[in-house]
């Protein structure tokens, strides 16, 4: 199941990002997205998990502060899902 996580830096480690994700389950891949404002990136975190663990990893981590920001986590629904 795949995470979005924004409030990031754009000078996010992708090693660090990958190994602090892979403390909730195996880390797929990690996926960042510059487009837009490049200060304010985000990344697609791919877990090997479940829905429901993945929504409880989004919860916990959602609004922590992290690296002198705050990071926002959710669930990204698979495409054709209901909302």
């Amino acid at each position: 199941m795949k995470l979005i996580l924004s409030g990031l830096s754009p000078e996010t480690d992708l090693h660090k990002l990958r190994e602090r994700m892979g403390r909730f389950g195996p880390v797929r891949g990690i996926e960042p997205i510059c487009e837009g404002d490049p200060d304010r990136p985000w990344f697609i975190v791919d877990l090997d998990l479940p829905p429901s663990a993945a929504t409880a990893v989004a919860r916990r981590i959602d609004g922590i502060y992290f690296h002198g920001r705050f990071l926002h986590a959710s669930v990204m629904l698979p495409v054709g899902s209901a909302s």
